[in-house]
């Protein structure tokens, strides 16, 4: 047992049947030979400690890992899980690739620390990772050298947007691991960082744990998150459509806790994006959050906590809105679903909101339960303008909503019911700006569920949409994204859905600072039309014509094939947010080159929601 802060640490449980551990003291390093095949975990055993890795291959050892060949190939700067993780040689062949990773942040942009660089900073003779590998090294016939090119896990630095590199104390904690398959028959030097002069390693090095799993074992790719600081890690899921999504692309990354796709194979973001507004495509949204807030207070802890009125929902109807913080902040934006009188569903973002609800509830003393509904509650969106018709002749709604088919189902109007026959809840809503549904099911029968409207789209020509299209539609549509659009310093009066804001309600979270902010946000969210061709991007500055000061920044952008411009949200000072002004958006540093832009409605494409509606 170790110790990390006076408490008692312990190795987590291995991940599978093991061939061979080895510990590294802090300050040193091994080398330790790994088949093709197998699996290399590296354990941050009491947190906040790094460890360089070097990778040989061939009979002599004749090649090595080469991080500016592994950044071309995949055109990342720091480790990734799946496919997009693999490292390569300097002769382009990939040696290992990263298949799991609780940490989420570490180095490529330098070597393993040298001699050098404790002189320079007045310690000579300190140990250092570069000299402790020429050690292990040695016995290989492998020639010395002042400065090992590495790949440096738990290392927390970054590059900044000026190219300098920032760093910090490593953020891993105790157990945290990253887990490695082995391309091809490896010899690999390892190290216990031995950095004690500045804070890398929280000042103090301690040991690694190096596990060495057999090839016959399976681990699935995943990636390491915590819903709060104490939580513990949960790694990435796959929905229950991710298997027939992956018999159609490779592309898949890592959104809110699930693999989803970026794009398809054979289709791309462009066929994706037309088959959206020409004819239908078919999402998954499982990312989605989910929660049932039901109780006597339900209703009353969602008209204190969420910005809409929900007393003015009935059975089978929706709303849009977000929750709120006391200083008008957006915490989240979702939808709340009316199931009851007592039953409402909270579909959001993030795990966070049910904690947030279940925090307002305890305050208040309400008589509420709020349950994660999102393990039994995968959904898919079909969006377009022929959603209705290729979804028309599979429905079948229950008769306790009043509704007589599919086309009397009104926006933002949900009901229950089958889609040929498998029991589901449909929703007319959608995050594309065309007419649309989603469609929750249980995950055991969402591949069932994705093979039925698949086989029905192929009259439709419908295509299976990824992320990347979806954020192009989005951003058409004047749609918001939690990161971009808004986060918990941002009034929805700044985020550009004030309407969503039921002032006239007698009391609820953020009331009375909404109240001030709504006479003068500091800023207003609008849609920016470029001039010319190019994309603008996240955080560049918005300046009035010929001036250095800044009157906004973008906060989304993209290229609308639909209108042939390049556009942008962006949020700007009110005295230039007006529809016509005539504004700058600063590329290289906002100063050496600037791009026209006039402002216009939020929503570029389809302003008034006439299709949405239909």
């Amino acid at each position: 047992m170790l110790t990390s802060l006076d408490r008692p640490v312990a190795l987590p449980a291995p991940l599978g049947a093991l061939v061979a551990e080895y510990r590294i003291e802090p300050a040193t390093a091994i080398a330790y030979r790994v088949q093709a095949g197998q699996y290399i975990q590296i354990i941050d055993i009491e947190g906040r400690q790094c460890s360089d890795l070097l990778v040989f291959a061939g009979a002599a050892f004749e090649e090595e890992l080469d991080a500016t060949v592994t950044r071309t190939l995949n055109g990342l700067a720091v480790p990734q899980a799946g496919l997009h993780g693999k490292y390569f040689s300097q002769m382009m062949q990939p040696l290992f690739e990263v298949i799991q990773d609780t940490c989420g942040r570490h180095d490529q942009f330098l070597l393993a620390c040298t001699a050098r660089y404790y002189e320079d900073l007045g310690y000579p003779g300190h140990p250092s990772c570069s000299d402790n590998f020429n050690r292990v090294l040695h016995p290989y016939g492998i020639l010395p050298r002042p400065g090992w090119s590495a790949v440096n896990f738990f290392y927390n630095t970054a590059i900044a947007s000026d190219g300098t590199i920032v760093g910090g104390e490593s953020w891993s904690r105790p157990g945290d691991y990253v887990l490695l398959r082995a391309n091809r028959d490896l010899l690999c030097a390892s190290s216990a960082c031995a950095d004690d002069i500045d804070a890398v390693n929280a000042w103090q090095p301690t040991p690694i744990q190096i596990r060495i799993y057999d090839a016959s074992e399976s681990f699935p790719r995943a990636i390491g998150r915590r819903v709060s600081p104490e939580a513990p890690v949960r790694l990435t899921r796959l929905s229950a459509f991710t298997p027939c999504i992956q018999t159609l692309t490779n592309h898949l990354v890592e959104y809110n806790g699930f693999w989803v796709p970026n794009s398809f194979a054979n289709h791309g973001i462009h066929d994706e994006y037309w088959a959206l507004r020409e004819r239908v495509v078919l999402m998954d949204l499982s990312a989605l959050r989910k929660f049932e807030v039901s109780g006597r207070d339900a209703g009353a802890l969602l008209q204190l906590s969420f910005s809409r009125d929900i007393g003015k929902l009935t059975i089978g109807q929706s709303a849009y809105g977000c929750l709120l913080n006391p200083h008008g902040g957006i915490i989240d934006d979702g939808i709340v679903f009316c199931l009851g009188e007592t039953t409402y569903r909270y579909v959001g973002n993030c795990d966070s909101d049910g904690d947030w609800l279940r925090r307002v509830a305890h305050q208040r003393g309400y008589e509420v339960t709020i349950t994660p509904s999102s393990d039994w509650l995968h959904n898919l969106a079909l969006q377009g303008p022929c959603s209705r018709d290729l979804l028309r002749p599979l429905v079948a709604l229950d008769s306790e909503f009043g509704l007589g088919n599919l086309d009397e189902l009104g926006y933002f109007r949900f009901a229950t019911g089958q889609v040929a026959g498998i029991p589901v809840l449909i929703s007319r809503t959608g995050y594309t700006g065309e007419l649309g549904y989603e469609l929750f099911v249980h995950p055991d029968q969402g591949a069932a569920l994705w093979e039925v409207l698949m086989q029905a789209g192929r009259a439709y020509d419908l295509r299976p949409m990824g992320m990347l299209a979806l954020d192009r539609a989005r951003i058409e549509a004047g749609l918001l994204a939690a990161g971009r659009e808004f986060d918990d310093l941002t009034s929805p009066y700044q985020a550009g859905i004030g309407w969503a804001v039921a002032l006239k309600k007698p009391d609820f979270i953020g009331k009375a600072a909404l109240e001030q902010i709504k006479a003068r946000p500091p800023y207003v969210a609008v849609g920016l039309v470029l001039e010319g061709n190019e994309i603008a991007s996240f955080g560049q500055c918005v300046h009035p014509i010929g001036e250095r000061w800044r009157v906004g920044r973008i906060t989304s952008a993209t290229f609308s094939p639909i209108l042939n411009r390049s556009i942008a949200l962006a949020q700007i000072v009110p005295e230039y947010a007006t529809i016509g002004t005539e504004l700058e958006v600063g590329f290289v540093d906002g100063m050496q080159r600037r791009i026209r832009a006039v402002v216009g409605p939020l929503a570029a494409y389809d302003p008034t929601k006439s299709r949405v509606k239909a």
